[in-house]
């Protein structure tokens, strides 16, 4: 018998932090695991003895409960034959748990919430059911998971707290590379490459930089440079790649603000780009890759705080 709960109700329960509580997750102080809508799942038995610790009145029948040893195992359960089938498609590769069904309502007010549902019969809910009847190939093969912005709209409209983009973006992860939208996909192998979207030359972006500088200067900022891989700055400062590209003016707002407020900041020379496409494509090879880049930068530069564009 499981006992279902929420990190936040647990946590006031028992009266200690939310984040207490998944500490305890966490580190197995707690024997839960993941369960349906954001919310974790453990043997009603140990729920019994975590309330009896903290003189609790538990909110199930003690008599539900039985002996802890007799209570098969978390793993002895995940192996057991639970996930729904449907004409011998997978049906683990995404979700094993069958209960993500059940949680889903299909109320639809994640499609309400959805700013493009309806485009190409787009709707969060056909993706989740089809998510969970094993359909994991057509899902993979559509267009709907590059059409979703992963604005979490959808996630955040949910009664039952699925969690809608995550499976948007694992079903990212699963397409064949060379089959990702080509600007995402071109994005993301040139950033590797040149250490931006766009492949801005390092030269180029260097004197551009020179040259809003003056810019700046004239426009009331004297004696404005832009600090360009400084050690010991506070601020490490990352760049969309759009914006020396297409539009330069956007980063002297943000350079106006730290003139007047004298802040301690600095720009990397090399691997400056603050936007990984890494994330959205799913990639998390090349997103690695990319946050170490940046991670390697603020070490390098010894700056304590970093300000991404997005």
């Amino acid at each position: 018998m499981m006992y279902e709960f929420k990190a936040s109700d647990l946590a006031e329960e028992i009266g200690v932090r939310r984040n207490t509580i998944r500490d305890w997750i966490r580190t197995g102080t707690i024997p839960a695991k993941e369960g349906p809508g954001k919310r974790y799942m453990m043997d009603v038995a140990e729920y019994i003895k975590l309330c009896d610790k903290f003189g609790r009145v538990p909110k199930v029948d003690v008599n539900m409960a039985i002996e802890v040893e007799e209570i098969k195992s978390l793993a002895e359960m995940e192996n057991g034959n639970h996930a729904i089938d449907l004409n011998n498609r997978k049906t683990d590769s995404l979700y094993t748990d069958p209960s993500w069904a059940d949680a889903c309502l299909t109320c639809g007010t994640c499609a309400s919430a959805c700013p493009i549902a309806g485009v190409d019969d787009l709707d969060p809910r056909k993706i989740v059911r089809m998510a969970m009847f094993g359909l994991e190939d057509e899902l993979v093969d559509s267009t709907w998971p590059w059409k979703c912005t992963m604005c979490a709209k959808c996630e955040n409209a949910c009664p039952m707290n699925i969690e809608i983009v995550a499976l948007m973006r694992k079903l990212r992860s699963k397409r064949e590379r060379d089959k990702v939208p080509g600007p995402i996909h071109k994005g993301v192998a040139t950033c590797l490459e040149r250490g931006n979207n766009l492949g801005i030359p390092k030269d180029d972006f260097l004197f551009l930089l020179e040259d809003l500088a003056e810019e700046m200067q004239e426009e009331g900022c004297p004696g404005f440079t832009v600090p360009v891989d400084k050690k010991g700055a506070r601020l490490l400062v990352t760049i969309n790649s759009k914006e020396p590209f297409a539009e330069p003016d956007d980063m002297k707002f943000w350079w106006k603000i730290f003139h007047t407020a004298k802040e301690d900041w600095t720009v990397a020379s090399e691997n400056w780009e603050g936007v990984n496409w890494g994330l959205f494509s799913g990639d998390d090879k090349s997103q690695k890759i990319i946050v170490g880049r940046i991670v390697d930068n603020i070490e390098k530069l010894g700056c304590e705080a970093l300000l991404l564009p997005e």
